[in-house]
């Protein structure tokens, strides 16, 4: 909703629009309540498998997601991506047609459905970044 309001607020031109009020927004909906049930969900997955089930089954049931404390990662997402040269290359089965299929059915499949000349959505602000970002992950 936050989106739609300000797209509507906005001039037709290509400099992007900022969604100023979508935190407070989305802070006073249901979507918020649901995320902060299972805000715990996540994190407790750092302890393995079956501590992080048992303690989900706990949160979920027990507190109903109104634990009073927040666990939190040992680490920010992007602090364990590591470089592609550091990893194993994953080898990927060709598509049998059946179980998996090639990246143009798929995409068909998919109901995707735009104009061939329509402008791309995602803009890139520093293409240099970007290249730099591929090459290395």
């Amino acid at each position: 909703e936050a989106a739609v309001d300000a797209i509507k607020g906005h001039a037709k031109d290509d400099s992007g629009v900022l969604l100023a009020d979508y935190q407070s927004r989305v802070q006073n909906s249901w979507v918020w309540e649901d995320l902060k049930s299972v805000r715990n969900i996540r994190p407790s997955f750092q302890w393995g498998l079956l501590p992080a089930l048992a303690y989900s089954a706990i949160d979920s049931y027990l507190f109903w997601g109104k634990a009073p404390w927040t666990l939190r990662m040992k680490h920010a997402d992007h602090e364990a991506l590591r470089p592609a040269a550091q990893c194993q290359k994953i080898e990927y089965p060709k598509p049998d047609g059946k179980l998996s299929f090639d990246l143009l059915t798929n995409l068909q499949r998919s109901g995707t459905n735009h104009e061939e000349d329509q402008p791309a959505h995602l803009k890139v602000r520093n293409m240099d970044l970007a290249r730099e970002s591929y090459e290395v992950y």
